[in-house]
C-alpha cells in the first residue's frame, strides 16, 4: 500500500475532492449526523472531505504509520477523526454505518471476507458504500500528463497498472450489493514539479521500495519530463475525481438470500 508514506499530492487533491465530497452528498442526500466509515483510510484524505458532512467520522487502516499521518492531517484541517488500526477483514466491531468509502484501497482487500463484513455493518436500507477515486487527464494545458505517465510506466513493477484499476461493479458482481450511480468532478489546478514527484512515489508500484537505488534517477527523468512544460514554476492540473455509489440489493433477492 502506502508503505508509510507521505507525500505532498494527499493536501492538493484534498482540495479537489472537498468539492466532489459535497456533490456526493447532495446525491446520497446526507443530512449531516451519519456515521462514516473510510476503509483504508491511509492518510486520510477521504475522511477528512466527507467529515464536514456527517455526524461522526472514522477511519481504518491496518498501518500504524498511516493511522499517525492521519491524526495529524485531520489535526492540521481542523476536523475531528476516530481512528482505528486494523484491517476491514477482521473488523469486530458491531456498529453500523451509514456511509462507507474506499479510495486507492480496493485492490488490497480480501473480496470475501470484506463483502462479508460490509453486509454486517452497512445500515439496513439507506446504507451507502462509495468507491471513490481521482485521476489527472491530459489536456491541451495539461499536455505533461502522458510523457510524466510515460516515464511512470517505464519505470513500474506493474506498468500497465492493472491490479489496480478494479471495476466496483465487477468487485461487487453476485454479491448483496449493487450500483445504484455515480457521481464525478472535474477541477483545474496548478501543481508543482516536487509534487508529482511525491505523487509517483506514493504509488505502489513506483514507490522508493519498488525503486531501491533507481530513486533518484527516476526522480530526474520524471523532472526532465515535466519541465517543457513548467510555467512560472507550477504546471496545469485537470483532476476528475468519481464516486460509484452502492447500495444493498432489496431484501429477498436471492444473492442476498445465498450469502
Amino acid at each position: 500500500r502506502f508503505h508509510g508514506r507521505i507525500t505532498l499530492h494527499v493536501v492538493i487533491v484534498h482540495v479537489v475532492l472537498r468539492r466532489s465530497h459535497s456533490e456526493a452528498a447532495e446525491q446520497i442526500e446526507l443530512r449531516g449526523d451519519e456515521t462514516l466509515l473510510d476503509v483504508g483510510c491511509g492518510p486520510g484524505l477521504l475522511a477528512i472531505g466527507f467529515a464536514p458532512f456527517v455526524g461522526r467520522c472514522t477511519g481504518l487502516d491496518p498501518e500504524a504509520a498511516m493511522i499517525t499521518a492521519a491524526k495529524a492531517a485531520a489535526a492540521e484541517a481542523g476536523v475531528t477523526l476516530s481512528l482505528i488500526h486494523g484491517r476491514i477483514e477482521k473488523f469486530s466491531i458491531t456498529q453500523t454505518y451509514d456511509v462507507i468509502t474506499i479510495g486507492r484501497a480496493l485492490h488490497w482487500l480480501e473480496r470475501s471476507a470484506t463483502l462479508t463484513v460490509l453486509e454486517r455493518i452497512l445500515a439496513p436500507d439507506s446504507g451507502r458504500i462509495l468507491i471513490c477515486r481521482a485521476s489527472n487527464t491530459a489536456t491541451p494545458e495539461a499536455a505533461w500528463v502522458k510523457p510524466y505517465q510515460e516515464v511512470r510506466r517505464a519505470w513500474a513493477s506493474e506498468p500497465d497498472g492493472k491490479h489496480y484499476r478494479i471495476d466496483g461493479k465487477e468487485w461487487f458482481a453476485d454479491s448483496c450489493f449493487r450500483a445504484l450511480g455515480e457521481t464525478s468532478v472535474t477541477e483545474q489546478r496548478q501543481i508543482t514539479v516536487p509534487d508529482l514527484i511525491g505523487r509517483a512515489l506514493s504509488r505502489s508500484n513506483t514507490s522508493h521500495e519498488i525503486l531501491g537505488e533507481g530513486q533518484t534517477r527516476f526522480e530526474a527523468e520524471i523532472a526532465a519530463a515535466l519541465e517543457p512544460f513548467v510555467q512560472d514554476g507550477v504546471l496545469v492540473e485537470h483532476i476528475v475525481a468519481r464516486a460509484s455509489i452502492f447500495g444493498r440489493l432489496p431484501c429477498g433477492d436471492q444473492h442476498c438470500s445465498d450469502s
